[in-house]
């Protein structure tokens, strides 16, 4: 079974304390970094790319300074395999949205992880006739209705799986976002389903999501990684006691989410 590694950061002071190890960053983040306009994109992306950091060093031995990254041919983010030759590959992929930042982390296998925030989208409807498959505009369009708390939680659910499974492929959103969609049926979890085109480069039953909502549902986070013989996700929140637990909204099947551990500010959980 697929061990997946969830770190969340949670928090202004939890988010401030990792961006104020920015030092730990090469000459290119840095640069990247400099040129976001708004100081909170800038800390986000600083306080996504430590974690990153010390994240990868608590698999591998180089420190978390040592590690150097570039692209893989299709853009996907990668670090340097020379950094630590001999021990098995490890995968991550990050997202931020504000108040936190994750990092997912894997070994040999690809993973995607997406979050977002609650936004008043009041062409809810029209965006997922417009870009998503067939099936899941119509599950959003049956979500009460139109502009209400239902309606913008179950786009929000698919759009952020949508984001993980192509992150994780590593082609991005221009894959065509109709050309795959997802399920939720059930209960609270709900079970997801994945349903994609016969030219995929992972069958659909080898894909293991979870998404879960974080403040009541106001944020969505999604993972998605192609685990042929299950996963098991593991959370790891930062920002002690102020970080809220997170809740398991969907799985797919041979899918394990952890019980979520709460870890100290970054200098002592890191």
């Amino acid at each position: 079974m697929q061990k997946v590694t969830l770190h969340i950061a949670y928090g202004a002071g939890t988010l401030a304390e990792l961006a104020a190890g920015a030092a730990l960053l090469d000459a290119d983040e840095q640069a990247r970094a400099a040129r976001f306009r708004r100081e909170t994109d800038r800390m986000l992306y600083c306080a996504a790319h430590v974690l990153l950091r010390q994240a990868l060093s608590q698999q591998a031995e180089p420190a978390p300074a040592a590690w150097r990254f570039g692209q893989s041919p299709r853009g996907r983010p990668e670090y340097d395999a020379g950094i630590c030759p001999g021990s098995p590959r490890l995968r991550f992929n990050l997202t931020h949205t504000p108040g936190r930042v994750c990092c997912a982390l894997t070994r040999q296998l690809p993973v995607g992880v997406d979050a977002e925030c609650r936004r008043g989208l009041r062409d809810a409807r029209a965006l997922a006739q417009r870009f998503f498959a067939a099936d899941e505009a119509a599950a959003i369009a049956a979500a009460r209705l139109a502009g209400s708390a239902a309606e913008a939680l179950t786009f929000q659910s698919i759009w952020t799986l949508k984001e993980a499974y192509v992150k994780a492929l590593g082609l991005g959103l221009s894959m065509g976002l109709d050309r795959f969609a997802f399920r939720l049926t059930g209960g609270a979890p709900a079970q997801i389903r994945l349903h994609q085109g016969p030219d995929a480069a992972h069958p659909a039953a080898h894909w293991r999501c979870v998404l879960l909502h974080l403040d009541g549902g106001r944020c969505t986070l999604a993972a998605a990684v192609p685990a042929p013989k299950g996963a098991r996700f593991r959370v790891l929140l930062h920002g002690g006691d102020a970080a809220p637990e997170p809740m398991l909204a969907g799985a797919t099947a041979e899918t394990v989410l952890l019980p979520a551990q709460r870890i100290g500010p970054p200098s002592e959980g890191l």
